[in-house]
């Protein structure tokens, strides 16, 4: 049994013949040189388990999972051998570092796309976002990185969702000028969304930057809404403010119901002729919004009272479906008129309840130039115009400067006073019949669309009627014949 020949592993067969061999030549005794030997082999093998258990030791030492910081200072120090054994090794890849940051974020930010998409492979999420709300896909929009932002749509829920400030990875594509980014995610975006969620600082972030086209673009994808929302509102101010004509023209185009500024309830363009601002009146005009935009039902109070009478307030308030035509008629903003007018507004539209139209507005509040664009004629007063005195009971026909008929007239007596003020003749009537007092007024000629005006009658040279301005019969006569309506009749 002894002489069974014994197997050693090759590297301790080899050392122990060299060993052996050694002892043996040196002439020992055989009982000597197998003691030698036996202790030999002894350090061998425990050399062995020293090595082994090294080994096992530093396996172990390796196996050990690496921190998410380390992983994120290898990516800053790009010692790129940790990062790939921390994801060889399968460590976690959603773990959290500073800020609550996850690692695909980190990596985003530090602009390793290579890294975030390994990480997207071993199962990282792409929805995760640090403790401001900021998700991957926003960093990577931000710094303008396409191909990750196209690995990271595949793998996140939202591509509209907004961090804590309100912004969306779209808001972020924009800021960045990258028209690339901003189309896909464009592509991905519900219209309802953009015009309702971040649309307003993204239309106003869009319209201040050095590329027109990014606002154009996103303005072009919006569907047609019938009321407009803050955002939009604060997104036409600033168009308005920057002279974007065309940014304008397009929001204008996306909505049913005229813009009003933010939390008010009257239209903005009946603000703009309130307040005289010609530049907002062209612009708005210009760019399409509706000539024939209706005031409201319910006005600020704050328009109200930038109305200059009482009169007219009461017009405005007591009366529905007043257009801006009739608002800058009755202001007297005679170049709002004229705009209006070739912009396409209807000069014939009466209200709901008076059925006054934009004329009557002109002439009952004392506008004659007003009414003669309303009219469509009439003479500069400088070249033809009528003068009534009430002191004297006359009339004056007067043309370029100079008196060419002047007549006796009887004006209203005490308690029908004729009142003073200038007019415009707004229409004739050859055989009128008062409906209030029941008599012939022949040539009528009415002024300013009000219940009185000149006619032939009886002339005593005093005040004598109930407020009309009586003329002879031949005066009457030639001043019905060759006076054209819209003509000045000024009563002092």
């Amino acid at each position: 049994m002894f002489n069974r020949p014994v197997h050693l592993l090759p590297g301790v067969e080899e050392g122990a013949n060299i060993l052996t061999n050694g002892i043996l030549s040196d002439g020992s005794p055989p009982n000597m040189r197998s003691v030698g030997l036996n202790r030999v082999l002894v350090l061998i093998v425990a050399g062995l388990f020293v090595l082994i258990a090294l080994s096992f030791a530093l396996h172990r030492h390796d196996s050990k999972p690496i921190p998410a910081e380390d992983f994120v200072k290898a990516l800053d120090t790009h010692q790129s051998s940790l990062v790939d054994r921390y994801l060889r090794e399968h460590d976690n890849p959603n773990a959290r570092v500073a800020n609550d940051r996850s690692l695909l974020f980190a990596a985003i930010l530090r602009e390793e796309g290579a890294v975030a998409r390994r990480l997207l492979d071993a199962g990282a999420s792409a929805d995760l976002a640090d403790d401001a709300g900021v998700t991957p896909l926003m960093v990577a929009a931000m710094h303008g990185d396409l191909e990750t932002v196209r690995a990271l749509i595949g793998h996140v829920s939202d591509v509209t969702v907004r961090d804590g400030a309100g912004h969306s990875a779209l808001y972020y594509a924009v800021g960045a000028q990258r028209m690339d980014i901003v189309d896909l995610l464009l592509s991905l975006t519900p219209n309802l969304e953009l015009a309702y969620g971040d649309g307003g600082e993204l239309l106003i972030l869009a319209l201040g930057s050095p590329n027109p086209k990014i606002a154009q673009d996103i303005l072009s994808k919006l569907p047609r809404f019938q009321e407009w929302s803050v955002g939009a509102l604060r997104a036409l101010d600033a168009a308005l403010r920057a002279g974007d004509r065309a940014s304008v023209r397009v929001l204008l185009s996306k909505h049913v119901s005229p813009p009003t500024p933010e939390g008010k309830r009257v239209p903005l363009l009946a603000y703009a002729i309130e307040t005289d601002d010609a530049p907002l009146v062209e612009m708005l005009l210009e760019c399409g919004t509706d000539p024939n935009t209706v005031l409201t039902s319910k006005y600020d109070k704050e328009f109200l009272d930038g109305l200059p009478s009482k009169s007219f307030r009461n017009y405005i308030e007591d009366d529905k479906n007043v257009t801006c035509l009739m608002l800058a008629a009755g202001l007297g903003r005679t170049d709002y008129v004229r705009e209006l007018l070739q912009s396409g507004a209807d000069r014939n539209r009466s209200t709901g309840r008076y059925k006054m139209v934009a004329l009557y507005f002109a002439a009952e509040l004392g506008n004659w130039q007003a009414a003669q664009l309303l009219l469509g004629s009439g003479p500069d007063p400088d070249k033809l115009r009528i003068e009534i005195s009430l002191a004297s009971q006359k009339m004056s026909l007067i043309k370029d400067g100079v008196p060419i008929l002047d007549s006796t007239c009887s004006t209203g007596r005490e308690g029908y006073s004729t009142r003073r003020g200038k007019y415009v003749i707004t229409d004739k009537e050859r055989n009128h019949r008062s409906t209030i007092y029941h008599v012939d007024m022949p040539y009528f000629m009415r002024l300013s669309c009000l219940d009185f005006g000149m006619h032939e009658g009886y002339v005593p040279n005093y005040p004598a009627s109930h407020g009309c301005i009586r003329l002879p019969g031949d005066t009457a006569r030639k001043l019905f014949t060759e006076i054209p309506i819209g003509t000045v009749v000024t009563v002092q």
